[in-house]
């Protein structure tokens, strides 16, 4: 089978329609002779992998029955004579057997199907996701707080944390546990193997600070006076300079907000020898033996400090080594693997002889049932993935019959934080050179020319991208976005509209844009895109307040979103375990404890045992139905439909069988939903959640004003063969190994913030409108912030030009209305409950 592109990788910018393209790369394949099932498209998301099968079948019924279309499709393949008919009914019949789904999916079944193989022996292999794998993984928190340590490490280490989160909710500490684990896991058990804080890298023991800080504080005082100084506060700055050096003690913070001389002194330091040249008040230098020694002593703080961080990342590691082995002997051990599991094994041939014999193995099976591959969204392509599928994409790139096909979006990378790899693009292109071709596609299918012109103004911009963000602008390819032929026709115009306001005004305005422009009256779909799921909770009820009918992407969690679930879980928690203090004391502060008294006589342990006898009779949702139905007529439309929502979960979980207090909940306190969107419908979402979407309306209203990167993000600090937990940021500035692993990590968090800003605004079809907060008189000029890149590209400065607006305000008139829906869906508050 000969296709001309055999290998391709496209780099296709928002909208330009990339499933568009990649159902017909499947088409054209099978019409040159491929069978289905030699093809695997994967991609990220279920629904992406159901849009791709629905495309193909929808192309190919069209081809098959209009010859229009099929004339359309044969030229675009540059082909003729295609017998359409026949290849939807061999698509239609052999469906089950084209591999179109996630990558996820596709390692799982490659591990069911050759587990011993891959080195899974010790019981058949158990694919652990969603809820199951998050109940299985707090057992094993549970069980390290609990006592189910095995090392001295994770022992001490769950003694320290049980006294450091004493007197917190006993879901609270979890939280934290499962926060710290979290982070740091993920990087034990990456591919690319480093060593933990190890010792001598900083070069210096931390008592070292100690031994030597005063004799060196006294070979400064005993030249200073023989320093030119320009200023009499010099002197006094001096001294007050040196004294706070020699108070300091390692890992203290007291030198975190530093004096400006000593800051000064710093960042003179970090120069090998010579005076220390400094401003301060006027130029001075600080010179001779004074410079040598008051530079030693501020390096010598530093690879202290650097000495004690090395120190403690040592322990993490032991206690994540901890973690690790317990999932180990009771998780991977008994082929119950997660889907992190799953792709780490896959990709365990890369550093282990045995492994590597083993996955050839099973390649040579795999390389005979497939040869055309298809990656979709490749810049949030992990290692760990890449990994998996590296022996088999190089196969179909270098066996001539077979093919690959790589779709992605460099400016759409902002899966970092969950290790998308944006750099495997350019490493491909570089190992495969010649052998994979490489094409653009900037025309967008999605936005119309209005919305395009400030996203084309902003991101072409790279002379103010270079001035706010140094050089990590270079790393930003631009195209020219341009609106496809049917776009730019006057019944498809739009309008952007980039507005500075008081912070204060955006929710009102948001609320008045969204009238004006008919959302929930017309046909018109409308996405509020935010930057974290707080907010989305804050902007929906906002919105619902105001009578909008908002859904929310992704899960909302019942059982703490609201009043009514707090209450709910903490009353089962209270169930489960009366000595529960925080429990009881949240059920006495809620509306339940009126209700309580009235039937108990404020007795609380007779309300305890009335309650558990309610429940062995109606069941918990019965139960819970009982309490809060006289509440009902308070509450408004929103906590009627979360009781529903919970009544609903403890009904299913009642016709389970025999539950106890504590499993209802857990269960209710995992809970989570998702909304589906109607016509008239706002949907509320973060910017991540919204990668793939498209909406007539978009608006973004809390563009963050924080510098770029954020280092309140900084948590751990990976060089090319270590790991540590990061020193003060004054001491990192001073050790050349820490400055280094920094940029790296600050150029990553840079270039994601482009991307993030690109996604939200590339989602709009027909209205973009965006708010911006006001500029303080102490803001920072010049500051490195996606607002400052926006005002500058777009000709903004918060005074007198307050507004960037093309296109017409009013091209959402003409839209059609929708009809008034009767809203006749049930609000009984009883549904779900366990009748007797």
């Amino acid at each position: 089978m000969k296709i001309s592109e055999k290998n391709l990788l496209v780099l296709a910018s928002a909208g330009s329609g990339k499933t568009f393209r990649l159902s017909d790369r499947i088409i054209r394949l099978m019409a040159s002779g491929a069978e289905p099932e030699k093809i695997v498209a994967l991609t990220f998301t279920r629904k992406a992998a159901g849009e791709f099968a629905d495309a193909i079948l929808r192309k190919l019924a069209g081809a098959a029955k209009d010859p229009g279309k099929a004339a359309e499709l044969e030229a675009g393949f540059g082909m003729s004579e295609v017998d359409f008919p026949e290849l939807l009914e061999k698509v239609t019949r052999k469906l089950p057997r084209l591999t179109l789904g996630t990558m996820d999916s596709f390692f799982a079944k490659v591990v069911r199907g050759f587990q011993y193989e891959l080195g899974v022996t010790g019981g058949r292999f158990e694919l652990l996701e969603g809820e199951v794998a998050e109940a299985l993984k707090e057992e094993l928190l549970e069980g390290l707080l609990e006592g189910g340590a095995h090392g001295h490490d994770e022992e001490e280490f769950a003694e320290i944390f049980r006294r450091a989160t004493q007197g917190s909710e006993g879901a609270q500490v979890l939280e934290a546990l499962r926060g710290f684990i979290g982070g740091w896991h993920g990087v034990y058990v990456s591919p690319r193997k480093r060593q933990w804080g190890p010792t001598g890298l900083a070069g210096v023991e931390v008592s070292e600070w100690e031994k030597r800080k005063a004799g060196l504080a006294a070979a400064v005082r005993r030249d200073v006076p023989g320093i030119v100084l320009t200023d009499k506060r010099q002197q006094k700055a001096i001294e007050a300079m040196i004294d706070a050096l020699e108070r300091h003690t390692v890992g203290s913070g007291s030198l975190d907000k530093a004096s400006s001389l000593l800051e000064k002194v710093m960042e003179a330091a970090v120069d090998g020898s010579g005076a220390l040249e400094l401003a301060f008040y006027k130029p001075f230098a600080i010179t001779g033996m004074a410079a040598e020694a008051l530079r030693e002593m501020v390096n010598l703080a530093a690879r202290c400090e650097f000495a004690a961080a090395l120190s403690r990342t040592r322990g993490v590691e032991g206690v994540i080594a901890g973690y690790d082995g317990l999932v180990e002997r009771e998780l991977r051990r008994k082929g119950k693997l997660g889907f992190d599991d799953v792709k780490r094994l896959m990709g365990r041939w890369m550093g282990d002889e045995d492994a590597r014999l083993r996955r050839e193995a099973v390649d040579f099976r795999l390389d005979s049932n497939y040869g055309h591959w298809l990656l979709d969204e490749f810049q949030d392509t992990s290692r760990d993935e890449w990994n998996a599928l590296l022996p088999l994409v190089e196969e179909g790139l270098t066996n001539d019959e077979s093919t690959v096909f790589i779709v992605g979006d460099k400016k759409q990378a902002i899966y970092a934080w969950r290790g998308g790899e944006v750099g495997l693009f350019d490493e491909i292109t570089k190992t495969y050179g010649g052998g994979l071709e490489v094409a653009t596609m900037a025309e967008s299918w999605r936005s119309c020319p209005e919305v395009l012109e400030p996203v084309n103004r902003v991101f072409g911009d790279k002379a103010t991208m270079a001035e706010l963000f140094g050089a990590v602008a270079a790393r930003w390819d631009w195209e020219k976005h341009v609106s496809a032929k049917p776009l730019r026709s006057p019944g498809k115009a739009g309008h952007a509209k980039i507005e500075v306001m008081d912070k204060d005004d955006k929710p009102e305005r948001l609320i008045a844009l969204l009238k004006d422009l008919g959302v929930g009256r017309k046909r018109i779909s409308c996405g509020v895109l935010v930057q974290t799921n707080d907010k989305v909770k804050a902007c929906a009820d906002g919105l619902r307040e105001a009578g909008f009918q908002v859904v929310e992407e992704g899960a909302r969690e019942p059982g703490k979103d609201h009043p009514v679930g707090v209450m709910v879980v903490q009353l089962l928690r209270w169930l489960a375990d009366p000595a529960d203090r925080f429990a009881e004391r949240t059920v006495m502060m809620s509306p339940l404890k009126a209700a309580l008294d009235t039937r108990f006589g404020g007795a609380w342990q007779a309300a305890w045992e009335g309650l558990g006898g309610r429940v062995s009779e109606v069941g918990f949702a019965g139960m819970i139905a009982e309490l809060i139905e006289p509440m009902q007529d308070g509450w408004k439309k929103f906590g009627r439909r979360r009781a529903e929502v919970l009544l609903e979960a403890l009904g299913d979980l009642d016709q389970r069988g025999v539950v106890t207090a504590r499993e209802a909940a857990d269960a209710i306190a995992r809970l989570k939903i998702s909304q589906s969107p109607g016509v008239a419908a706002v949907q509320v979402m973060t910017v991540h959640k919204s990668k793939g979407l498209g909406f007539d309306v978009v608006v973004v209203p809390d563009l963050p004003a924080d510098k770029i990167p954020n280092f309140k993000h900084y948590h751990t600090v990976i060089g090319e063969e270590w790991v540590c937990m990061p020193p003060a940021r004054w001491a990192r500035a001073l050790i050349p190994e820490l400055c280094e692993a920094e940029s790296r990590w600050a150029a990553q968090q840079t270039y994601e913030s482009f991307c993030k800003l690109y996604v939200a605004m590339t989602r709009s079809k027909r209205g973009l409108y965006m708010f911006l907060d006001t500029p303080s008189k102490s803001a920072e000029e010049g500051k490195a912030s996606l607002p400052n890149w926006l005002m500058t590209s777009l000709g903004l400065d918060g005074g007198e030009n307050t507004v960037f607006e093309t296109g017409d305000p009013r091209w959402a008139d003409a839209l059609e209305e929708i009809a008034a829906a009767v809203d006749t869906k049930s609000s009984t508050i009883g549904r779900g409950a366990r009748q007797t």
